[in-house]
């Protein structure tokens, strides 16, 4: 029987803003990979199914490319000895105001004007992640909804983000990741003809090399509990329970 390989996806690592997973629940999901006896592979190692099937294997992403993975993230990863993917935003300037999902439809944002400002990695952290023995994927040119933007602009985000990288590290892109998980047809062929091994979603569920490598699943765990139940193979089942108490919750609010 094939081990399950969870792969885990993060944002902000130890920052101020409402997706960051402080530095506690961080270092406690790393504590528990340890402790259950798991080795780490990066996402593009996966996908050429370049290592120890034998062992116990997960892979640990970061999306959006944002500083404090740099700085908070990488030298914790680097005492446990473990290596992970960091999806990239190469048109993100140093300083990128994001605006929260929550106020994200444009009608909040022109009334509201709520954003967050994130500090976003550079080319020299780019590469000093290289040399750490990490992954960069691409998670294309400016973090569009690839499937709501003109299919023209398509190649640009996805292609040329990653010829962009490429160039400016010297090496191989070989994974990438839909921004907000959005994809269609048209999205999904253009990645592969890209030349692109794989793609991630953001849709919970264990690794399956049977299902198209271009429709990844992928956990997105803050609990350090819940994070070691998905390293013993309850992922599925814990999410259908969180989801079920979510919607008992937001039921018994309501007002008839």
């Amino acid at each position: 029987m094939k081990k399950k390989i969870p792969i885990f996806y993060y944002h902000s690592i130890g920052g101020s803003g409402p997706e960051t997973l402080n530095l506690r629940y961080f270092n406690a999901h790393l504590d528990a990979l340890k402790a259950q006896a798991y080795t780490t592979i990066t996402l593009a190692d996966l996908f050429k199914e370049n290592f120890d099937a034998t062992k116990k294997n997960a892979v640990l992403t970061f999306d959006d490319g944002l500083l404090d993975n740099y700085e908070n993230a990488l030298p914790l990863l680097h005492e446990y000895g473990f290596v992970a993917t960091f999806f990239v935003v190469p048109g993100f300037d140093e300083i990128t105001r994001w605006v929260h999902p929550v106020k994200r439809k444009w009608s909040n944002v022109k009334k509201t004007g709520y954003t967050i400002p994130f500090k976003n990695m550079q080319k020299n952290h780019r590469k000093a992640l290289l040399d750490a023995g990490m992954e960069i994927g691409s998670h294309s040119f400016s973090h569009p909804k690839l499937h709501q933007i003109d299919p023209k602009d398509l190649a640009y985000e996805i292609s040329d983000s990653k010829k962009y990288l490429e160039d400016e590290l010297g090496i191989a892109i070989e994974t990438f990741c839909y921004p907000y998980g959005g994809y269609n047809a048209e999205v999904v062929s253009i990645v592969k003809n890209a030349g692109y091994l794989g793609a991630t979603t953001t849709w919970p569920g264990y690794y399956n090399a049977e299902k198209s490598l271009f429709k990844t699943n992928r956990f997105l765990v803050e609990n350090p509990i819940f994070f070691s139940e998905v390293l013993k193979g309850n992922g599925v089942s814990a999410y259908a329970y969180l989801k079920s108490k979510f919607l008992t919750h937001r039921i018994n609010k309501r007002k008839f």
